[in-house]
């Protein structure tokens, strides 16, 4: 059995810059360990596998795998897998501007907006707020004082819980590093990884700097994540960073020289979240692979 997948470069325009992904139009007749084989061979930080789903919910159906394990959602795979399917494979003959895909938390819209893919992330759930900031930076090799005291380090999902921690400033950021023993001892299967961020920018159009380390999943660090930009969209709304509605730019996989823009769109009103992530997509090349 041979599986075509095509290679694509999410949250930038640009190939060879943002985030890798590699996608299986076709996952069926493939098992689990099959895909997890594949991801791991391919060796990116993700790679997804598309299926029919229930028309009347979802549009098709993805699958979502690191090199070690099944994630529930991911934000650049979904991005990236909507964008192949509009613009690379020839599997929906709708072609309509708003594509649902289904993934393990539920059914995530995309809509395409002039030249970016837009994604509308779930209601936000906020958790657990850790005070203990030298155990925070502890994880990244930094002091205790490089970690703002203004606002709280705090757990965060809109479909995978993050820990959105706030960095003074551009330098501590830049030194940061992914301290892996105690990454491993912090994080478990229900919190996924940790999102670092700054007010203080690379570039003047960005409003945010990031950063995200996870090499409990088998991500070392992750040039682009989708699925914590949500998390730390809803943060800025409820801590009222930027207002309660804003449309702003995150730059993040600069240290690794892979740079990627995340354009975040958040809204709060009545208590109510409305999260969006969105970005551009590049086409980086295609392959076959025998099962």
């Amino acid at each position: 059995m041979k599986k075509e997948c095509i290679f694509i470069d999410v949250f930038t325009d640009t190939p060879y810059a943002g985030n890798q992904l590699a996608v299986f139009p076709n996952g069926s007749g493939l098992s689990a360990e099959q895909m997890q084989n594949l991801a791991k061979e391919i060796n990116y930080p993700e790679t997804t596998f598309v299926f029919d789903a229930d028309k009347s919910k979802a549009d098709f159906a993805v699958r979502i795998f690191t090199v070690s394990r099944e994630l529930p959602f991911a934000g650049h795979p979904t991005l990236g897998t909507a964008y192949s399917i509009w613009e690379l494979f020839s599997i929906w003959t709708d072609k309509k501007n708003v594509l649902r895909l289904e993934t393990k938390v539920g059914v995530i819209p995309l809509q395409k907006q002039e030249d970016a893919i837009w994604m509308t992330q779930n209601e936000p759930e906020f958790f657990d707020q850790h005070t203990d900031r030298q155990q925070i930076a502890d994880l990244f090799d930094l002091s205790a004082d490089e970690i703002t005291e203004e606002l709280p380090v705090e757990e965060v999902s809109t479909g995978n819980r993050m820990l959105i921690i706030p960095v003074k400033t551009l330098d501590a950021m830049q030194r940061a590093q992914g301290n892996v023993g105690n990454l491993r001892k912090f994080f478990d299967k229900t919190l996924i990884g940790p999102y670092l961020f700054s007010l203080e920018t690379v570039n003047p159009g960005a409003k945010v700097h990031t950063r995200f380390f996870a090499p409990h999943i088998g991500i070392l660090e992750d040039p682009a994540t989708g699925s914590a930009a949500g998390p730390l969209t809803a943060y800025l709304l409820k801590h009222n960073v930027f207002g309660n509605e804003f449309e702003i730019v995150n730059e993040q996989g600069i240290e690794m020289g892979r740079p990627s823009k995340i354009l975040m769109r958040g809204r709060k009103k009545d208590n109510k979240y409305t999260v969006q992530i969105g970005g551009k997509c590049a086409y980086a090349g295609r392959g076959e692979f025998e099962i």
